[in-house]
C-alpha cells in the first residue's frame, strides 16, 4: 500500500485553497495530484515527474485535469507544454492515483457541491472564516501551521524539493516559496 506525502497552502482570509496536493515515490518517479488556485479558477491535475531520482532532466507530466484515462497531455519542464500526442499512463498508476485522489480529496478537502457544505459553512461561520469555493474541511485545521497569512500543512516526509520543483513549473498562481514561508 502506497503511502503518499501531502502538502496543503491554504489563504483562510483570500483565495482558500491556493495548492494542496500529495504523491508517491515508484522508482526514479514522483507521481501525484494536485489542485488550486489559476486566475478565478481552480485547476487540477495528475502529475509524474520521471527521472526525477536520477541524473537525467526531469521531465514533469500532467494530465488534462482530472482525465487519467487521457494520458499525459502536458510537458511543463519543456518550452511548449501541450504534447502533440498523450503519453500513456501504465494502468497500476492510473488506479492507485485514483485511489489515493479520493481519499485526500475526502480527508482534506471540501467543495461547494459537497453533501455537508452546510455543516462546514457553520464551522467555518462559528472560527470568523469565509469558506470558499476549495477548502479544508474544518476538522484538519487544527493540521495546520497558521503563523503565516498562508496556512501551510505538510505530512512528514514531504521533501520540500518535490513541492519547489512543481511550483516553479506547475500552470497554477504562484505560490509562496518555502523560503518566503520560512519551513
Amino acid at each position: 500500500m502506497v503511502e503518499p506525502k501531502t502538502f496543503i497552502a491554504y489563504a483562510p482570509f483570500g483565495v482558500g485553497v491556493r495548492c494542496a496536493l500529495f504523491y508517491f515515490e515508484r522508482g526514479n518517479e514522483v507521481y501525484g495530484w494536485w489542485i488550486g488556485a489559476r486566475d478565478l479558477e481552480f485547476h487540477s491535475a495528475f502529475f509524474k515527474l520521471e527521472d526525477y531520482f536520477t541524473p537525467r532532466p526531469t521531465r514533469f507530466y500532467a494530465t488534462e485535469g482530472m482525465d487519467l484515462y487521457g494520458g499525459w497531455r502536458y510537458l511543463y519542464s519543456a518550452r511548449e507544454a501541450a504534447l502533440d500526442k498523450p503519453v500513456p499512463i501504465e494502468d497500476a498508476v492510473v488506479h492507485e492515483l485514483d485511489r489515493l485522489q479520493g481519499a485526500f480529496a475526502a480527508e482534506w478537502l471540501v467543495f461547494e457541491d459537497d453533501r455537508n457544505i452546510e455543516a462546514e459553512r457553520e464551522a467555518y461561520g462559528r472560527m470568523g472564516l469565509i469558506l470558499g469555493h476549495a477548502a479544508i474541511r474544518n476538522k484538519r485545521l487544527g493540521a495546520f501551521d497558521v503563523r503565516q497569512p498562508v496556512w501551510i500543512h505538510r505530512s512528514h516526509g514531504c521533501d520540500t524539493n518535490v513541492i519547489e520543483y512543481l511550483r516553479k513549473h506547475w500552470p497554477l498562481d504562484s505560490s509562496p516559496s518555502f523560503a518566503e514561508l520560512a519551513l
